[in-house]
């Protein structure tokens, strides 16, 4: 703030005195935190101070109109002078804007203050509306300047206003980054994920949908390093980032990432409570401010990426398709062999493309050698930022002969993205040297089979093995039980069982799962258990429960049929009901006549019904519903 003169109308200390509190207020904990209550104290307190001073001069002071600004939102900044002072040459006040501020309009009103005291001056106010800019954090806008008496004063150099989150938007914002803006298809890149909280964020993040499309082979990330810090220069906003998966394109062109969503819990817009409380006969209303916390949603934006094709040119016959940077070793754990001892070779293959995914690569023909399935094993680790996977492969050799074998060498290829070329390793030849072992050789010789076992040789193979005796009393004329009829009526026999018990089954689904069709069997057996209950009631001379059993049952009993609710219709809506059904003038009729006799009686009195009257009317409310059954 600037003085150009002497005049106690710009008292300097006074203005800076007022300035402060302003700032103080907007730099603590808001509108509804518990400290509001000690600062309104305070302001009461300072504004007595203030005016106190003015036997020495009268001074400007600033104010806004809520106690907090929210992004995107209109608001007032009031500069407030007793009209006492005010020069009668003066000009408009000016308040240049930055920081994405906008100048809506300025007024003036002039109106009353009160001191400590109980009295009061006029001030005038010259108001200042503005809308604040779309983002948060701490912000200012100024220099506030006013003409009077033909020379310029700056009254306040710059204005700070801390502009907060709306309650109705949302309290967690997230965004994914990937670090490559073009990769090649198969090469790998890793996404960031950034989250930032605001200050009526309260908590309970869960992901609700974390799925990265079809077009990526995804390694997804623990988030253990997801850890939030205080955001510089905010008191109340946290934020964090950690890598959130690794990705693959699968093939080229322009792919779309669509966006992760998260639900967390948050603090709601402040709604105005009316409470009403009554002591020794007094009652009192008062208001207060309450905030509910509320679930809400958020979500990342759509990330678009552009997918290179590898190269045409150069590109080896055997491509494996891998795309990054690759180590391959390959070697077998010996050079020399008997027959009868096993060759093993050890292939380990090393690189960060595809994340979980290596190809094998094309071995050389073994036709010297027996082999049995290879042993695999592939292995996931997360060094300087990416996803490096390692496959292991065991391959068993056995020879078949002796002699020397020299094997071919092994090559693997794959494509380098940081170098746009393709490399390629090799590992080989080598020469296997093969021996005639201690036994026969196994590819050139044939055990011969004994006729006969004697005891003493099966014995020692274990004391649990027992003699076997020849099988003498078989007759060699015996028919085998495989070609006999009766073998072949076992054989196929469940098979038409199976068709019958599967039938039954899908029949038995389909209806169960046919409500309407559930509701039409069981409609026989609610008729008579409500019509049981009438005829309870007319033994213990009860018209009015026989009646309204017998109505309950014939409604429920056209329910049940039809599928429909005629329960709350009347009779006319029954009517109609009925003849969309194709039922015959005649039973709607009948329908219609039981349901007014039914109606009638329950609010007739007890001693005009008789039981024969009653015992007829439930004989045509049973041959009714037997007519009924077509409805089926």
């Amino acid at each position: 703030m600037k003085k150009t003169n002497k005049a106690p109308f710009f008292n300097k200390a006074a203005i800076y005195f007022d300035y402060f509190f302003t700032f103080f207020r907007y730099k603590s904990s808001g509108l509804f935190d518990q400290k509001f209550v000690i600062l309104k104290t305070m302001k009461h307190f300072l504004l007595f101070c203030l005016l106190f001073t003015i036997s020495a001069g009268a001074r400007v002071s600033i104010e806004f109109d809520k106690d907090r600004i929210e992004a995107g939102a209109p608001f007032e900044l009031r500069m407030i002078v007793p009209i006492q002072e005010l020069a009668e040459q003066r000009e408009t006040p000016r308040l240049m804007m930055r920081d994405g501020f906008v100048f809506r309009a300025l007024d003036s009103m002039d109106t009353r203050t009160a001191d400590f005291f109980g009295h009061g001056i006029r001030i005038r106010k010259y108001i200042f509306k503005l809308t604040a800019p779309k983002k948060v954090g701490s912000f200012s806008v100024g220099p506030l300047s006013w003409k009077v008496n033909d020379k310029e004063y700056e009254l306040a150099d710059r204005i700070p206003i801390e502009i907060k989150k709306s309650f109705n938007e949302g309290a967690l914002s997230l965004s994914l980054t990937p670090n490559k803006k073009s990769v090649y298809e198969g090469e790998q890149f890793s996404l960031l994920l950034s989250m930032r909280t605001y200050e009526h964020f309260e908590g309970n993040v869960a992901f609700t949908g974390t799925e990265l499309g079809n077009d990526f082979i995804a390694h997804r990330s623990d988030l253990k390093d997801l850890k939030f810090q205080p955001v510089p220069g905010s008191r109340t906003d946290m934020e964090s980032s950690a890598r959130f998966a690794w990705l693959a394109p699968m093939k080229s062109g322009v792919l779309t990432i669509p966006p992760i969503q998260v639900k967390y819990t948050k603090r709601g817009a402040p709604k105005v409570v009316e409470k009403n409380h009554s002591f020794g006969g007094f009652s009192s209303t008062f208001k207060s401010i309450s905030q509910e916390s509320v679930e809400a949603e958020a979500q990342s934006a759509p990330i678009t990426l552009k997918v290179l094709s590898l190269p045409a040119s150069l590109r080896p016959v055997d491509f494996t398709g891998m795309v990054g940077n690759y180590s391959f070793e390959a070697a077998f754990d010996k050079s020399e062999l008997s027959i009868g001892e096993a060759l093993t070779l050890n292939i380990t293959i090393k690189g960060d493309g595809k994340p979980g995914t290596i190809t094998d690569p094309k071995l050389p023909d073994f036709s010297d050698f027996r082999s049995v399935p290879p042993e695999n094993t592939t292995s996931k680790t997360i060094r300087s930022g990416k996803v490096i996977t390692t496959k292991t492969t065991k391959i068993f050799l056995y020879p078949k002969k002796r002699g020397t074998f020299v094997i071919p060498e092994i090559t693997y290829n794959w494509f380098n993205p940081s170098k746009k070329a393709y490399e390629t390793a090799s590992q080989g030849p080598w020469e296997i040297q093969v021996e005639k072992g201690s036994e026969e050789d196994i590819a050139t010789t044939t055990v011969p089979v004994p006729v006969t076992v004697q005891k003493q040789e099966i014995e020692t193979l274990g004391q649990d093995i027992r003699f076997i005796h020849p099988l003498n009393h078989i007759s060699s004329k015996a028919h085998a039980f495989y070609k006999t009829i009766p073998f072949w009526v076992l054989l196929f026999t469940p098979i038409p069982l199976y068709l019958l018990l599967a039938a039954f089954i899908r029949s038995h689904r389909k209806h169960i799962s046919n409500g309407a069709l559930m509701r039409k069997s069981k409609a026989q057996k609610n008729l008579k258990q409500q019509l049981q209950s009438a005829k309870t009631a007319m033994q213990k001379n009860d018209p009015r429960a026989f009646y309204a059993s017998l109505e309950k049952s014939l409604i429920g009993f056209l329910s049940d049929l039809t599928n429909l609710e005629f329960q709350g219709m009347t009779r006319e809506q029954m009517k109609e009901t009925l003849q969309k059904q194709n039922l015959p003038e005649t039973q709607i009729q009948q329908i219609d006549s039981l349901l007014e006799k039914c109606s009638s009686a329950r609010f007739a009195p007890l001693s005009s019904i008789s039981m024969e009257v009653n015992q007829e009317v439930l004989k045509q409310v049973e041959k009714l519903c037997s007519a009924l059954e077509v409805l089926k």
